[in-house]
């Protein structure tokens, strides 16, 4: 990246990462989510909670557990890059904090306007990975653009019908190619429409934060040191000379 780059993401609070995934690595990603899907392994989040059947699954949960091409795809080089343009060069990846598949089937509900994080909160950046094409049909992501700088202090959800709410007159609707990557602040408000095709709409969240100069918990079974070591920066002992 460079300091442009990490100047718009920090202002705009998200950015489209230039470089997909390969082919290889979104078709094994597809490969694996259709095998959990059809076998509805779970934990899983259903579209209508009274209709179990594989097109009804609106999000595989937990999916480091299930696969290692999921860290694979979430340590992908480009992905680092670009987050530790925003974060330094310690980046640890939650496991207790998004990861999961959103599958989104054909008319698949809105996801609502919400803020993952408040701006007091340690800054944590979320990782869309498309396996699938996001386009406005099927419901692409909406941002708000610097929503994650607001002085004010509103609900993390907001609520309200998803095209009369103030955040779907401010957004930018964020279409994405297969293999495509959007990083965002999460403590920008965001949300995604229905899904009015006839066809599923896959995309992979992660969430990664940085290892903070002051953590002394060095082996945290719910992060995952994706880039650089876990190490105390606060304050150098001994005293460097004068």
């Amino acid at each position: 990246m460079t300091d442009e780059d990490i100047w718009y993401f920090k202002y705009t609070g998200y950015y489209r990462v230039p470089e997909t995934l390969p082919e290889y690595l979104v078709n094994r990603l597809n490969e694996v989510t259709c095998k959990q899907v059809d076998e509805m392994i779970e934990p899983i989040v259903w579209e209508e909670k009274g209709d179990r059947r594989p097109e009804m699954v609106r999000r595989l949960s937990k999916i480091i557990e299930r696969d290692p091409v999921y860290l694979e795809a979430a340590s992908y080089p480009a992905i680092l890059d670009s987050i530790e343009g925003y974060l330094g060069p310690n980046i640890e990846l939650l496991t207790n904090k998004h990861n999961h598949i959103m599958v989104r089937p054909a008319g698949s509900y809105p996801v609502p306007w919400h803020s993952g994080e408040q701006p007091w909160e340690p800054t944590l950046i979320t990782a869309l990975i498309y396996l699938e094409e996001s386009t406005i049909e099927n419901g692409c992501v909406r941002i708000v653009p610097g929503s994650h700088a607001r002085p004010f202090n509103t609900a993390k959800r907001p609520g309200g019908e998803w095209k009369d709410a103030n955040e779907y007159r401010r957004a930018l609707p964020v279409p994405m190619p297969k293999g495509g990557v959007l990083l965002f602040n999460d403590c920008c408000y965001h949300g995604s429409g229905i899904n009015s095709t006839d066809q599923s709409r896959r995309s992979m969240t992660i969430g990664y934060r940085a290892h903070d100069s002051h953590d002394t918990l060095k082996d945290d079974p719910e992060k995952i040191i994706v880039r650089g070591e876990r190490i105390y920066t606060g304050h150098t002992y001994p005293w460097p000379s004068e």
